[in-house]
Formats: structure tokens, sequence, C-alpha cells
């Protein structure tokens, strides 16, 4: 992964709100460059949201969140807390008001996956978007 933006954010609903901040505005320079598009941004801002809401919701302890381009217009987004459970891609009721992010991350995404710390409990859930 190339240059890498990373934060430690408090498991707070407000963090997501935070966090997306903070990488549209790690992402402008390269945006304004022409050299990201605004449209992997995007979706890149919209199944982060999902990831650290998974993690504050069902995860435990701070959440840390990594944002680095890769293979040029392309972002990779881990996001990182100490929990142990994994996230799931299950069938949903059709009226779930949520349990949908991590099929919006299998969809949207180019790559995802997930990887367990060291240790009893831990995990990472990582997701790259690729532009044109």
């Amino acid at each position: 992964m190339g240059p890498v933006f990373r934060v430690v954010l408090p498991p707070n609903p407000r963090s997501v709100g935070v966090a997306r901040w903070l990488i549209t505005e790690w992402c402008a320079p390269w945006v304004a460059a022409a050299q990201l598009d605004e449209d992997v941004v995007e979706s890149a801002l919209l199944l982060a949201s999902e990831v650290i809401t998974n993690a504050v919701v069902h995860g435990d302890g701070m959440v840390q969140v990594d944002v680095g381009r890769v293979e040029g217009p392309s972002l990779r987004v881990e996001v990182s807390d100490d929990g142990g459970g994994m996230p799931l891609i299950g069938a949903q009721r059709t009226d779930a008001e949520s349990g949908r992010g991590m099929a919006m991350v299998e969809l949207l995404s180019s790559r995802w996956g997930t990887d367990l710390a060291v240790g009893p409990l831990g995990k990472t859930v990582w997701f790259e978007v690729s532009g044109s």
C-alpha cells in the first residue's frame, strides 16, 4: 500500500462522520490533481461508513482506520477493532433496517477480506475500491 493515513477513533457512532471527513480531506489533493477518481472516493466513503459502523456496534475497543492508495487510482481501507466476531454476509429480510453493510462491501469493492489479529481477539476488515 502506498501512502497511508491512520486514525484511531473511539467506539462512538460520531466516529463514522469524523472518519468520512478525514478520508475526504486526505484524498482531496489526488482528486484535485485528477490522480484519483471522485467516484472511487465516494464508494470508499460509503463502504468505510458501513465497516466502521460495524466496528462501533459489534466490535470492542477503539476503532483504527487505515487508508492508502494502491495500484494508482485505487484506495484500500482497513478498519480494525479488538472484537472477536467476524463480519457476515447473510440473507436479510426485505424489511430489515440493518445488516446489509457487508453485502454492499461485497458488491461495490474490487476486493475485500478479513484478517484476524495475533491473539484471542481482534480483527481487521479491509476492502479496495478500484478506479478506471
